[in-house]
């Protein structure tokens, strides 16, 4: 490894570093290796960013609906 492709903040030796800077050079390295990735696959980087968020959709309308049914059973029922 050469001092170019070393992310920024790294030090030579673990024991130079304390836990909070080690920390955030592995969390550096990966956000690097994910934008590369990116970089290199955009149209995979569209589909996985557009399938989560696909997901997050979905997850929250059937929370919602299940609260918001639930609320309306419970009124139903209170007069029975």
């Amino acid at each position: 490894m050469t001092p170019l492709d070393r992310p920024a903040g790294h030090f030579e030796t673990e024991r130079e570093a304390g836990t909070a800077e080690r920390t955030l050079n592995a969390v550096k390295a990966e956000a690097s290796a994910v934008k590369d990735a990116a970089i290199d696959h955009p149209h995979t980087a569209t589909t996985l960013l557009a399938l989560v968020g696909l997901a997050g959709f979905l997850l929250g309308h059937v929370a919602g609906y299940r609260a918001a049914e639930q609320e309306y059973e419970s009124r139903r029922r209170r007069f029975w």
